[in-house]
Formats: structure tokens, C-alpha cells, sequence
């Protein structure tokens, strides 16, 4: 329980310090269809992929994301190849790793606007998802949050450059 408490402490300071006020988005926005984006769950608690259906794009265009955001998906993506978890603890371990990079991600967030806004859009269900794996108690449920983890970060080159 203590370890729910400091995790969205965190989270909150983070997303206090990286909150922006809402700007209305430019021109007309094009969404993507979710198909492409949305794997399988049969989990209890299913991970939230209602970001596709929120998400848009800059007048059909990707949005111009910050480097270190861009860094850090491609070092969770990694970390998500290198191998994988086999036991309840790896995929824990390995939610507590994503979950560190998460975190310098939020911290490091200097985009602004319609393009922060939409980056929240995002990251918002990445956060719960994380979450979620490092709370894990088997090997089943860990294998298919993994696989919704890795569709959700491979999903963010859809929207973001």
C-alpha cells in the first residue's frame, strides 16, 4: 500500500509540473483509426486504449515531440526486447524499470499546447498500464500487459516525431 501511495505521489507531482493550460488545436485534426492499435486483453482490469479514439494528429500531421520524450519511449521499447519475463517478479522488475523512465519522461516535459495536450492523451493510459505490470501476480496477465504496453509505446510514432 505504501508503495501505491509514493508511486502516485510521483505521478502527481509529475504531471503538476508538466501541466499546461488547455489551447484550442489548430486547423482541423485527423484521428487515426484504432484498429492498428488495440491488442487483445482478457485481463480483470483491462488497460485503457480509449487514448486512440481521443487522439489526434496536427491537420494530418505528426506532432513534433520533445527528444527526450522520443528517448524514452525507444529506451522502454528496448528494455520491453531485450528479453523476455517469464516469472510474476520479472514482469514486476521489469514494470518498475518502465516505470523510471516514465518518470524522467514526465519530469522532462517541455512541449506546450495542442501538442502537449495530445502527448497526455498518450501517456495517460501508459502510466496506469505500467502500473499495472508492476502490481502483476502471473505469468498470464504479465505476458498480455506486456503485449498491450508494447502496442501502446509502438503506437506513439503514429502521432508523434
Amino acid at each position: 500500500m505504501k508503495r501505491i501511495i509514493i508511486i502516485s505521489i510521483a505521478l502527481l507531482m509529475g504531471l503538476i509540473g508538466c501541466q499546461e493550460t488547455k489551447k484550442e488545436q489548430p486547423g482541423t485534426t485527423e484521428k487515426i483509426s484504432e484498429t492498428n492499435h488495440q491488442a487483445d486483453s482478457k485481463m480483470s482490469q483491462e488497460p485503457d486504449n480509449a487514448w486512440i479514439s481521443e487522439i489526434v494528429l496536427d491537420n494530418g500531421v505528426k506532432w513534433k515531440a520533445n527528444k527526450e520524450t522520443t528517448d524514452g519511449v525507444v529506451l522502454m521499447l528496448s528494455y520491453i526486447n531485450e528479453r523476455q519475463p517469464t516469472t510474476s517478479n520479472e514482469y514486476r522488475a521489469l514494470g518498475d524499470r518502465l516505470n523510471t523512465v516514465k518518470n524522467t519522461v514526465v519530469k522532462e516535459c517541455t512541449m506546450d499546447g495542442a501538442s502537449h495536450d495530445n502527448l497526455h492523451i498518450w501517456l495517460h493510459p501508459l502510466i496506469k498500464k505500467i502500473a499495472m505490470l508492476q502490481k502483476t501476480q502471473n505469468q498470464e496477465e504479465g505476458a498480455l500487459l506486456l503485449l498491450n504496453l508494447k502496442t501502446h509505446l509502438e503506437g506513439y510514432y503514429d502521432y508523434f516525431n
